[in-house]
């Protein structure tokens, strides 16, 4: 114990009177700390990824919905400003909880309920694009037939010419869907976009559902088949937004009524 003590005051007198060996000394404790610190601050700044993901998710939802009121707002802007008033719609943020890609008719869940005023039909979308629509609805939760789902259709338009058309997944891949007999007088190209057509209480107008892939001549109708590129990529989907139109109950009772 004496020698040990012995060789601490002899290592402290060396680094205190020698001032290469106190440079060297503090150099080292300097990089010593610095990498504890750094994974300190790593390890920190990894779980507060969440906080920062839900605060920027929430950020885009708010984005989002001024971009769709203005956009609405451009496109009426002959009309009396009630209407404006009236077709406005708010955007809820959500994060998806669980979700599917691999199968025929896939499914998100997302941390959105009742109580939260999620209701069956509404839409959801992203900041990129469509998503699918609430089919169902719990206390907390909310479960979402995705456009990745072969018994969902999306009422779309080709943006360029403004001919309506349905959205529909022919099941092959997470990244594209069918769209099919365009009249070949209405001029396609690929590179084209695809947006929701409106004519709906689940989505807005001018929503993207995609962009033109391919555009090919079907031999038994003589009209034109189309395969676009979904807007959204399902494998990288994390959070989404809620469409919740001002009057959606009632668009939405007197959809069911004519269908009835």
């Amino acid at each position: 114990m004496i020698f040990l003590g012995l060789e601490i005051i002899a290592f402290l007198m060396i680094i205190n009177m020698g001032t290469f060996q106190s440079s060297i000394f503090q150099r080292t404790v300097l990089n010593i700390t610095s990498v504890f610190y750094e994974k300190i601050d790593n390890v920190t700044n990894y779980f507060s990824l969440k906080k920062i993901n839900e605060d920027l998710s929430e950020k885009n939802s708010i984005l989002q919905q001024r971009v769709s009121n203005l956009e609405d707002f451009i496109a009426r802007k002959n009309y009396e400003s009630t209407l404006y008033e009236d077709t406005i719609v708010k955007i809820m943020p959500a994060k998806v909880v669980n979700q599917t890609i691999d199968k025929i008719n896939n499914y998100l869940i997302i941390n959105k309920g009742i109580k939260d005023g999620v209701q069956e039909n509404m839409g959801i979308i992203s900041t990129e694009g469509v998503v699918g629509v609430v089919q169902s609805v719990s206390t907390n939760y909310a479960e979402v037939i995705s456009i990745l789902n072969s018994k969902l259709n999306i009422s779309g338009k080709l943006k360029k010419s403004g001919y309506l058309c349905s959205v529909f997944w022919s099941g092959n891949s997470p990244y594209t869907g069918s769209v099919i007999n365009i009249p070949e007088h209405i001029t396609v190209e690929v590179g084209d976009t695809v947006v929701t057509s409106g004519y709906s209480s689940i989505f807005p107008e001018n929503i993207v559902i995609g962009t033109v892939k391919s555009v090919s001549l079907n031999p038994s109708t003589a009209w034109n088949d189309l395969q676009i590129k979904y807007a959204v990529d399902f494998t990288t989907l994390h959070y989404v937004n809620i469409v919740v139109g001002s009057h959606f109950d009632e668009l939405l009772n007197i959809e069911k009524s004519l269908k009835q």
